[in-house]
């Protein structure tokens, strides 16, 4: 595993890039928006609404994000936040503010309406099977209500008599996020079945309790969208309960992560597909190094949590910061952000 103990990796080329990242489409460039609507969902959240300037819509699928370029104290920064409205609607992605969120809380205490920036995308492939019309089954954990919300706004305007069960958990009634338009929806539609679970009241739940309130149908689709530890045991319940692993998607959401103390020494890396070596310098990550010299490399929200700047590392070692969204498979195959990685020693890159 790549991680913060580098080692050496000598990998044979893997037949294609990872399912996980294989359906994306490539990135498109950048688009200014203005700030539309700024709405207080709870206490530590908002949802923030933009329109493109230009005029022309900007078609997005239930479940995908938007990555939003903004300039803080002279710095551009970038994040990932999923949108919170249904396909065909505004552009809104609702953020959770956190403690020591440098975005987040630019958002919820600068940001002002009629603002411009710069977004990028959608992206994400957390979305609906087209191929697939029956019964689906979601669980969301706090914020991970925000691309879920879609999914079932989206899906039941297109059948409205498809039957959706969606089980949310919150530390209580007043953090959970779209409580009050979850009832109205579920009045709304009788094949939409809500369950919100407090666990201040009731306690965390536990696998079984998780697969008994998902309770899928054999043929349904299960989406998982929340802490990793409620995904993990939502997973394992179902899994013990013989539902069918390949039915189940799953969105991490990741914070931004803990940067490791990054290389003093100049590395020098090899981009095979470009051939072209590129000295990375002191404090660059694999990304940095890169675009600086010129290179064109796929990359959206540089937090680690997209997997748009997934490369794979064919030789040398390299540092990684976490959290990230790569999973063990991928990393087991020789796979790296170059958002959140450095090279160590020097490196050959598949990219």
């Amino acid at each position: 595993m790549l991680g913060s103990h580098s080692r050496r990796i000598i990998l044979p080329r893997p037949g294609g890039p990872a399912r996980r990242w294989s359906l994306h489409a490539p990135v498109a460039p950048p688009r200014w928006v203005r700030v539309t609507a700024l709405r207080r969902e709870t206490e530590d959240a908002v949802t923030l609404t933009v329109a493109p300037e230009d005029g022309r819509t900007l078609p997005f699928r239930a479940g995908q994000y938007l990555t939003h370029c903004f300039t803080i104290d002279g710095a551009e920064e970038r994040r990932a936040y999923s949108l919170s409205s249904a396909e065909g609607g505004a552009l809104s992605c609702t953020i959770k503010l956190l403690p020591d969120g440098r975005v987040s809380r630019y958002i919820a205490q600068q940001l002002k309406v009629g603002d411009r920036y710069r977004v990028i995308g959608p992206g994400g492939d957390f979305t609906l099977d087209a191929g697939h019309s029956g019964p689906l089954v979601l669980l969301a954990g706090g914020s991970g209500i925000t691309p879920v919300i879609s999914l079932v706004e989206t899906a039941l305007a297109q059948q409205p008599t498809r039957p959706v069960r969606l089980v949310t958990v919150n530390r209580d009634r007043a953090h959970a996020i779209f409580h009050e338009r979850l009832e109205a929806l579920a009045l709304r539609y009788a094949a939409l079945e809500y369950t919100p679970v407090f666990t201040a009241d009731t306690g965390r739940p536990d696998a079984a309790t998780l697969a008994g309130l998902l309770r899928p149908d054999a043929q349904g689709v299960v989406y998982l969208c929340g802490p990793q530890a409620l995904m993990d045991a939502a997973d394992a319940g179902l899994r013990a309960a013989g539902f069918d692993p390949a039915r189940i998607r799953r969105e991490r959401f990741v914070p931004a992560p803990r940067h490791q103390p990054r290389p003093t020494e100049p590395q020098d890396i090899f981009f095979r597909r470009s051939e072209r070596t590129v000295t990375q310098q002191p404090g660059e990550t694999i990304l940095e190094a890169g675009t600086r010299a010129g290179l064109r490399l796929d990359f959206s929200c540089t937090v680690g949590g997209c997997g748009h700047c997934k490369v794979r590392i064919v030789d040398g070692q390299v540092r990684l910061d976490e959290p990230n969204c790569l999973t063990p498979e991928e990393r087991s195959a020789g796979y790296t952000l170059a958002c959140s990685a450095c090279a160590t020693t020097p490196i050959t890159v598949d990219a």
